[in-house]
């Protein structure tokens, strides 16, 4: 089964239209014809059943003929990341934890994060791809924070916060872990390579935020965001 992609405006009563290069995958790619029965999310959590009535050299046009809510798993977690200065590594690590369920994704500038520009659009590029790779049918909002104070800012009030440190002991783990099976709402945070400053965590106790180990062993990001995230969704 392939899953594809329109954008909530794109669905219009009981007709979908395609367009770009979703549907150059769709007829050049998979080579869909007129007839063929293919399966649409929009992202808000709906998947379509579909047919295609009509091909053309840029677009696809859909009937739905089935339409279903796919409800989100819970607790909700949110997963915050470090900004990391190579942007495969970044692209990867959005595109596992997505993989992985996570239903929103922040990345911030910390203090010790390297220097780096960041491309939002192939990150959500990266999301809309993952998403469709685990059949999953709601689409994690992408955000970018200057600084760890104004994710903090953001976050806070939308349930616990549970930072990766790789300081603490695994007994740290049980205790985030009961907190988020009590929990509908979650935010993982996940350092840079350079890790926290001090200014940083002074921060994480004005917010009440909880600490989870990362193991015995030192992690990069994108590895730690994969183990944390697998971690607290599997435990829910």
């Amino acid at each position: 089964m392939n899953l594809f992609y329109a954008k909530p405006e794109d669905v219009i009563g009981d007709s979908i239209l395609i367009e770009g290069q979703e549907s150059i995958h769709i007829v050049k790619v998979l080579r869909h014809k007129v007839g063929d029965t293919v399966y649409v999310t929009d992202g808000d959590g709906h998947r379509y059943d579909c047919t295609i009535k009509e091909v053309s050299k840029k677009s696809v046009s859909l009937s739905v003929e089935n339409k279903v809510f796919i409800e989100p798993d819970e607790p909700s977690v949110s997963v915050a990341i470090g900004l990391i200065k190579k942007r495969d590594r970044l692209e990867f690590a959005v595109e596992k934890i997505t993989e992985l369920g996570a239903r929103e994704i922040f990345i911030y500038v910390g203090d010790h994060s390297e220097k780096s520009s960041l491309r939002l659009d192939r990150i959500e590029s990266s999301v809309i791809s993952a998403m469709k790779q685990s059949l999953r049918c709601t689409l994690p909002k992408v955000h970018y924070h200057q600084s760890m104070a104004n994710l903090l800012e953001k976050i806070s009030g939308n349930g616990p916060i549970i930072v990766g440190d790789e300081t603490e002991d695994e007994g740290s783990t049980l205790k985030a872990k009961n907190i988020a099976a009590n929990s509908r709402e979650v935010t993982l945070i996940i350092g840079p390579e350079g890790g926290f400053s001090e200014k940083e965590r002074e921060l994480f106790i004005k917010v009440n935020a909880n600490t989870c180990s990362l193991g015995s062993h030192r992690l990069r990001t994108e590895t730690a965001a994969i183990v944390m995230t697998d971690r607290f969704i599997q435990s829910a």
